[in-house]
């Protein structure tokens, strides 16, 4: 049902949503609005599925719709669209800045990206210790100093998403689905760069 979805979305980060219009407890138009109002679904996808004509340019929340029964050409063909052709994103270092920061010099940039990538694990257990024991202020200051590595590698989207999560924090709003998003990206970095290596 539509509550079920919204809690979905609050404990995984999906690329894509297919939105049934008719669910139980809440229907898919008041579900995407809902899932639109958390800051990392804001530019995410969202196609409505029905069984009958649905004019989704009335909702700003949709990109299209799909009808129902949905051929397996038509899947792909909104897998194509939708979703980018790349299993990374080509923004979990920043290149440019990265060569800028080591003065030109390729070598220091993989040498400082592998340190990094090294030593993740072991910050992220840390920081998952912390949030779990609500321990704010020390979590606070780890998540600096994972900023400061992040930085120094021109990790974007880590940095992005850090940042994303100091905020949540201070705020007290939000600060669970922040700190999955974190979770992932720190994740997918790590095999981004060993692809790279």
């Amino acid at each position: 049902n539509g509550f079920q979805a919204i809690e979905m979305c609050q404990q995984h980060c999906f690329d894509l949503i297919l939105m049934d219009i008719r669910m139980d407890e809440l229907d898919g138009i008041q579900t995407a609005t809902a899932i639109k109002a958390f800051e990392p679904y804001k530019k995410t996808p969202i196609l409505a599925i029905s069984a009958e004509r649905f004019e989704f340019r009335k909702y700003e929340e949709f990109v299209s719709s799909l009808l129902k029964p949905i051929s397996q050409d038509e899947l792909k063909r909104v897998l194509t669209t939708y979703l980018p052709e790349k299993p990374f994103d080509d923004n979990y270092f920043d290149e440019e800045l990265a060569l800028q920061i080591s003065h030109n010099d390729n070598h220091i940039v993989l040498k400082l990206r592998s340190l990094l990538i090294k030593q993740l694990p072991n910050d992220w257990l840390e920081i998952e210790h912390l949030y779990s024991n609500k321990d704010w202020s020390a979590l606070d200051n780890s998540l600096h100093k994972l900023l400061g590595s992040a930085k120094i590698c021109a990790a974007s989207l880590m940095i992005n998403h850090i940042k994303e999560l100091k905020m949540r924090i201070k705020d007290q709003n939000n600060h669970e689905l922040a700190f999955k998003q974190l979770n992932h990206t720190i994740k997918q970095t790590i095999q981004f760069a060993k692809k790279l290596s």
